[in-house]
């Protein structure tokens, strides 16, 4: 678990200063909104976001500026025979929009990836839609390559 704050700093159009920490039972409401922003889907999810929070096999981190939630990233880690070992997927990554560019989303991933590091994760995976050019290269700046392909269905 990520156990003290990420305290950041960057100059861009001035100094932003944020924080990144675990996600909280009284950050749900802020969170609840912001997944529907990310989404667009008009879905009740306060249970789903108590369940990760309290989630022993994942992590819900929020990063804050001026003491305002802004961001989230979800990590869920899983046992994978193939690798022989522990592996992680990063579920969810949103910075609200007048908060982007500004190193946050970076921020949030590379302390993801410091907590999958201290479990002993043998590979981090994260998905993106391909024509979203923005994320590929986000993603691809952070350390990320492309491998095969996402199919998904409905059961």
């Amino acid at each position: 678990m990520c156990e003290q704050s990420l305290h950041l700093q960057e100059s861009v159009n001035g100094e932003v200063s944020a924080s990144v920490r675990l996600a909280q039972h009284g950050d749900i409401p802020i969170l609840e909104s912001l997944f529907l922003e990310f989404s667009g889907w008009p879905l009740q999810r306060s249970d789903s976001i108590q369940e990760a929070i309290k989630d022993p096999n994942g992590e819900l981190l929020v990063a804050e500026l001026e003491g305002q939630i802004v961001a989230f990233i979800h990590q869920i880690f899983f046992i994978d025979p193939l690798h022989g070992g522990l592996n992680s997927e990063l579920t969810s990554l949103f910075v609200k929009k007048e908060h982007r560019r500004k190193g946050i989303a970076s921020k949030l991933v590379q302390q993801s990836l410091k907590n999958a590091k201290r479990r002993n994760v043998v590979e981090v995976h994260v998905t993106t839609r391909e024509d979203n050019i923005a994320a590929v290269r986000f993603y691809e700046a952070n350390a990320f390559r492309r491998e095969g392909l996402l199919f998904e269905c409905n059961p």
